[in-house]
């Protein structure tokens, strides 16, 4: 089998119905929602030369997305703190470890881009079971939690890591 290379380049305005459909098809309708809403701020931001703080990559097998991953800094926070805004593998492409690969590559991108922590926004829901475990095994401790986040009572946890 050939090694594949996850090569993340910035995601462009075209990208954004690929980008939403992968989140959709990995995670949930309700997660597709949210990503459109903020991608379209995020693309509308910058063609009125307004920076959002959020950093969008793409991975391409050929010219379709199979790899979606972002960064978000607040701006009025710490400049060495990055939280990540998405990230999603093509379901078709579980169990392979890209996903490991395209994780490692945006904090390798988080790394040169000057953060020195990253953190990630969960859920406790059993859905996002699989995720927790997952940044779990790339180092990431859970840094805290706030109950009844959700409209539906479920609470976020946070995860941050050092990098």
């Amino acid at each position: 089998m050939t090694p594949i290379n996850i090569n993340l380049v910035p995601m462009n305005k075209g990208d954004i119905p690929e980008a939403v459909d992968l989140i959709r098809r990995a995670m949930n309708q309700d997660e597709a929602d949210w990503a459109d809403k903020t991608m379209h701020f995020h693309f509308g931001c910058a063609e009125n030369n307004l920076d959002d703080g959020r950093y969008y990559f793409v991975w391409k097998n050929g010219s379709k997305v199979q790899g979606i991953t972002g960064l978000h800094q607040y701006n009025w926070g710490p400049k060495e703190n990055v939280w990540l805004a998405w990230f999603a593998l093509d379901p078709d492409l579980h169990g392979k470890g890209l996903g490991s690969k395209l994780f490692d590559e945006m904090v390798s991108l988080a790394i040169k881009m000057g953060f020195k922590k990253m953190f990630i926004e969960t859920y406790i829901s059993p859905t996002f079971e699989k995720a927790r475990m997952f940044y779990q095994n790339k180092g990431f401790k859970p840094a805290g939690e706030i109950e009844n986040y959700l409209p539906d009572g479920e609470a976020m946890i946070v995860y941050l890591k050092v990098l």
